[in-house]
């Protein structure tokens, strides 16, 4: 059967279309559109967490009982993790740089606070159920009487960097790897030090509600090592 010259330029162009056709890109997804189109406005730290993970960020009240028991849990163990960071024959002086001192805190207090008989302390998992030290927040501690649940971020700053408009706190949605599974109490952590390497000296720890923090969104394009360091080499 013959086929038509125009009918056979139809077929042509139909295969070479499919042969060089590209998907499209994906849609991104609603809420990150929206936010991506508001870089650099100022977010309610509770809204971000609700529209992010669809959990609550549960406000401090001190005539909750949960809520003091593991208030004054927290403090108690950040006066004592602060003072025995402080000696002379502490790890934290084998530390070269304050971000590696960090983790010894994290693991003291964890340790401090799983001790106290109405309280568990542990690494939060993820939404997956894994495990995973980066990201906020770094520690998830429950009230087992009552199953109220708190969030606690402990974070290392200089004490004369206190006014510091120089960014500290993170949150970066993380889908199935996100930190944040329940509706819980959120509180920092923050251990001031005097600044002086392998040498640090601790001052009381200040414990902060982050029900009422506002945050910054900040978009970024980022690659991995390897991703760069497989492009060629100009050396």
């Amino acid at each position: 059967m013959r086929i038509s010259l125009f009918a056979a330029t139809l077929i042509l162009g139909f295969v070479l279309g499919i042969l060089v056709r590209s998907d499209p890109p994906p849609k991104a997804p609603p809420l990150l559109k929206s936010l991506g189109e508001n870089t650099g406005s100022n977010f309610s730290f509770q809204q971000v967490i609700q529209k992010t993970t669809g959990h609550q960020i549960l406000i401090f009240d001190p005539r909750n009982e949960a809520h003091s028991i593991v208030q004054l849990a927290v403090l108690d163990a950040a006066a004592k993790v602060s003072l025995s960071m402080s000696r002379e024959d502490s790890p934290a002086r084998s530390k070269n740089r304050i971000n590696e001192v960090s983790s010894l805190f994290e693991d003291a207090l964890k340790e401090k606070l799983d001790a106290h008989p109405d309280l568990t302390c542990e690494a939060p998992k993820t939404k997956s159920g894994g495990s995973q030290r980066s990201g906020y927040p770094d520690l998830r501690i429950e009230h087992l009487p009552s199953g109220t649940i708190a969030y606690l971020d402990p974070k290392l700053f200089a004490a004369d960097s206190r006014n510091s408009t120089f960014r500290t706190f993170y949150f970066e949605p993380g889908g199935e790897n996100s930190k944040v599974t329940e509706d819980a109490l959120h509180f920092l952590l923050g251990f001031p030090h005097d600044g002086k390497t392998s040498a640090w000296t601790f001052d009381d720890a200040e414990l902060v509600d982050l029900s009422q923090l506002t945050v910054t969104l900040k978009t970024e394009f980022s690659a991995s090592n390897k991703e760069v360091y497989s492009l060629p080499s100009k050396n």
